[in-house]
Order: C-alpha cells, then structure tokens, then sequence
C-alpha cells in the first residue's frame, strides 16, 4: 500500500482474525534469538502457513528497513523496534493500529512508554524489556581484589587497579565496529538521571537539551571520552565487532562487557549453552552515573508490528499470528524464552543464577532508556558514539549534532510543541 494511502483496515484488528492465506513474509534481523524463529516453525506447523523470512542484516538494521520501506516494500509481519523508530515509519497511515487485541489488557503500563504513538498502540510487544549494563568476569575482577560496579566511580576504579595489577586484560570491551554497542554505556551512565529528573521528558518539551555543555548528556559523554583516554577500552575499539566479545570475557581478557540483558543466549553459547556455567563465571551490574540503577528498553525480539498491505487475506493472518502467539501458544513461547513474561496469565520459569540477577535488577530501581523516545535522535546515536569514540566529536560538537537531529526528528513526527 503507497506511503500515502488512507484507506480503511480491510481486517478488524479485535482478536477475532482468522488464518486465510497460505504464506507471510515477515522482516526479521539476523540478530534473532532462537525462540523467535521457533515460534514461527510453530506457528507454521499448527495453522499450515508457510513463513518466508526477510533476514536484515543487525548492524544497520534500523536504516535498511526505513529504505526499504520509503521505496514501499511492505512485508505481512514486522518485527521491529517499540522503541520511538517505528514512528519514522509513518504507523497511523501504514500499520494496523492494535489497541483493541486483547493482549493489551494483559501488557500492564508498558505501552504509555512504547509501542505506540498518539495514543494508539501498534505494536505486539510480547517479551519482557531488556537491561543495558555490564557483564562480568568474576574471577578477573576477584583477583585483582575488585566486586562489581555500582557507579562510574566504580568503574574507573576498576579500570585504574586492572592496568596495574592485570595489564593483560582489557578492563571495558568497546565494539565500536558494531556501532550499536557504543551507546550502551550512555544509557547506562544516564539511568539515575532519567529516574530522578525524566530527563527524556525534559528533552522532549524543551526543558533541557541535549547540547547543554553542563548538562547530563554532555557529561555522559565526557566521562566515555575520559574512559577512552585512561585506556580502559580494547586497543581496537573502533573496529572491534560485537560477535566475538563474548568469548573474549569468557577468555578473561576483558573484565567488563557492556551488554543488553537479551544477548544472554550469544554468552551461554560460549558455556555450552549451559548457563549454570555462565552463571558460575559471570555476573551481571547495572552502574550509573551515581547510582545503581538499569536502563531498560523493550525487546526487539518477539516485537511485531502488521503493516497494511492491501491484501486482506495476509493482513488477517498476521493478527491471527498475533492473537495465537499472545494466547494458546504464549506459554511454550515464555517457556522457551526463559525471560520474565511481558503478559499476565503465564508462568515464567524460576529464575537462577545470572538470569536471576536479571529480574532483581529490573525489580530494584529502574528507568526507560534515555534514547527510547527521543525521536530523530535515537536513529542518529549510534553514529554520533562511534564519532565520539574515534575522536572525531568532542562530547559537546556530538551534543550539538544530537540536539539537531532530536530537533529534526520532533518536528518531522509534529510532536506537540515542535
């Protein structure tokens, strides 16, 4: 369906969809987890659908699937960010508006902080949020005397003691060559402020701005760069990719590793997807600038969108996917998940060792991403790090281009007061 197509939804988007066409096409990264592509194999089988996946290559992903989709490719299913670049996607013209599924009342506040716009819900967030923070080796940090990070302090500490007791050991794995990993420590850094002050919020409705030389995002990024100069990242952070940093911290090579909660299935991996073992060697902290306190963020994986097509038999079959995996099928998809469910009426598994350190941390204090909904923004930060990180920015020229871009993007979506 064009760009500027206004036509009605050919499907009621109420839960009472049913399966009329024999294949989907859905848009997925190549970042999936297992239980993502093993709900598909069992929606496949159980309804007789074929899936025919669009694999979108993980770095880079979120500009692929905007070109792909200005030019007006559209796939059946999408999963995708909750996060605010969906928005970019144009979703009150483009994408069926989901607030009636039934899996909304089961979804607790989650959806006043994403998934939706203007007060209508498009996404299917199906899996509960994601932490940003730092893996640990806890045999390189007990040798040296050291326990995990509860502040930035902490953390240059750590950074200090490895370069003279463990000079071998790279204290913070930077993967500059994936780019998205370089704004976790951001995030990280900034959780304190965004639950003590909404910081985000203060961005949005021009209370505070992202080039405010004194401000917390500066800061944020002044004490990256500091980090940088101690030498505490790998000599090529740069170039360093995301894939083989798990089994450089399983190695002991590097101390710390910052991470998201959901990458748990990539470091089990190294343990012989025995996460007894991954526990028993690695732990998990969520340092803030000041405080302990985690960033979370909804999970890309098991986050779906249905996009309007024109083909109703395939619209149809997406919300039935969505009403099938959120009912009869959400119990063996949170079983396989082994993460804390995003909808009520399931069981999740008892949670043990470093998963465990998982749901204490997102049961203690909390906040969302700082970058969630800062629109136009968020799609730029990645970039805006790894200028930062070769030194091409200085932290307040990556301020200067973060406040335009927010700027840009706000206007772009006619947020209030932009």
């Amino acid at each position: 369906m064009p760009e500027n197509s206004t036509a009605g939804d050919a499907v009621t988007a109420d839960g009472t969809a049913g399966v009329k066409a024999k294949e989907l096409t859905i848009w997925t990264s190549t970042a999936d987890q297992p239980y993502v592509r093993n709900a598909y194999t069992g929606f496949e089988k159980k309804f007789g659908v074929t899936i025919n996946l669009v694999e979108i290559t993980a770095d880079g992903l979120e500009n692929q699937v905007q070109t792909k989709w200005a030019s007006g490719d559209r796939p059946d299913l999408l999963e995708y960010h909750a996060t605010s670049l969906f928005w970019a996607l144009n979703p009150a013209k483009n994408m069926y508006d989901l607030s009636n599924m039934p899996y909304v009342q089961r979804s607790g506040a989650i959806y006043d902080s994403a998934g939706s716009l203007d007060g209508k819900i498009y996404a299917a967030i199906t899996v509960g949020p994601g932490l940003f923070g730092m893996y640990y080796n806890k045999k390189v940090l007990a040798d040296a005397g050291l326990s995990a990070p509860k502040t930035y302090a902490d953390i240059e500490n750590i950074c200090t003691t490895l370069k003279q007791k463990a000079p071998g050991v790279t204290p913070i794995y930077e993967a500059g060559g994936s780019q998205w990993p370089t704004q976790i420590q951001i995030l990280m850094n900034l959780a304190g402020t965004e639950k003590q002050q909404t910081y985000s919020n203060q961005l949005l409705t021009k209370k505070a701005t992202l080039d405010d030389p004194d401000g917390p995002f500066v800061a944020a990024l002044t004490e990256y760069q500091k980090l940088n100069k101690m030498g505490c990242f790998n000599a090529d952070a740069t170039t360093a990719k995301s894939e083989p940093s798990f089994q450089v911290l399983a190695d002991g090579k590097a101390a710390l590793l910052p991470q998201s909660t959901s990458s748990l299935p990539s470091l089990n991996a190294v343990y012989g997807d025995d996460v007894a073992k991954t526990s028993e060697a690695i732990g998990w902290a969520s340092p803030s600038a000041t405080t302990t306190t985690s960033a979370w963020s909804p999970s890309f994986n098991g986050t779906w969108y249905v996009p309007k097509t024109g083909k109703s038999d395939r619209e149809s079959t997406a919300l039935a996917f969505l009403q099938w995996i959120t009912t009869e099928g959400y119990q063996d998809y949170l079983t396989d998940t082994k993460r804390f469910p995003a909808l009520s009426g399931a069981q999740a598994a008892t949670a043990t060792g470093i998963e465990k350190e998982f749901t204490d941390a997102y049961n203690a204090d909390k906040a969302l991403a700082v970058n969630a909904n800062l629109v136009g923004f968020s799609a730029q930060f990645p970039t805006l790090m790894s200028g930062v990180l070769s030194g091409q920015y200085t932290p307040v020229e990556a301020g200067q281009l973060a406040q335009k871009a927010l700027t840009q993007g706000a206007t772009a979506a006619q947020l209030a007061g932009w």
